[in-house]
């Protein structure tokens, strides 16, 4: 019994020290702007795509919807995209 009390005071030990000895958390990152809607000129499908990084950011613009919808509805650039995957 009194080996399992010093291997739960050992344990207790160390839980101790890593919680007094935590490194401070990481600063969140900026929070991006909105990415405006491209005009057709500016892109090659008639708005800027998100990537992965920049998504939440651009989906809280209205602008890009509403460009994602024009092109969706237009089968003929939906089907050059789809050609150069």
């Amino acid at each position: 019994m009194a080996v399992l009390g010093c291997y739960a005071g050992v344990f207790g030990l160390v839980k101790l020290k890593g919680a007094l000895s935590a490194k401070p958390p990481v600063p969140a990152a900026p929070v991006a702007a909105a990415a405006p809607a491209g005009t057709g000129a500016a892109s090659k499908w008639g708005f800027e795509p998100p990537t992965i990084d920049t998504f939440d950011a651009w989906s809280a613009n209205d602008q890009n919807w509403a460009a994602w919808e024009k092109f969706m509805s237009n089968d003929d650039l939906v089907n050059k995209w789809a050609s150069e995957l």
